[in-house]
């Protein structure tokens, strides 16, 4: 559970100081845009990692079974996700410890945590 938080507290961290890159990886400003096979291979190899998190966690009896389910993954994206998308919109000069939205990481995890708790 630690290297899951962990994991969206970097990626959180990264892209509130990238936020150029962040905005290409959270949308698609170029309509029809579709990237490459080799441009999104990163992606699929991070939520590969992220799915392997959790089978480990269900395995260990830290969460029940349908943590490791696609609409849980789907869920931890957009916890994540959404932090970060409000931080950039609302305010995007504050760091992931001063943002009003960047701080309700935490919470925000704590609550799909208690969601997919035994």
């Amino acid at each position: 559970m630690a290297a899951l938080f962990a994991g969206a507290r970097a990626y959180v961290d990264w892209s509130l100081r990238n936020p150029v890159s962040a905005q290409l990886l959270h949308r698609r400003p170029v309509p029809g845009f579709e990237p490459s096979a080799q441009a999104f291979a990163p992606s699929i190899a991070i939520i590969a990692s992220l799915r392997a998190l959790l089978v480990l966690a269900v395995e260990r009896g830290r969460l029940i079974p349908e943590a490791a389910t696609e609409e849980a993954v789907l869920l931890f994206t957009s916890v994540v996700a959404g932090v970060v998308s409000q931080q950039l919109a609302n305010e995007p000069q504050a760091g992931p410890e001063d943002g009003r939205y960047a701080r309700l990481l935490d919470p925000a995890l704590a609550m799909w945590l208690a969601h997919y708790t035994p």
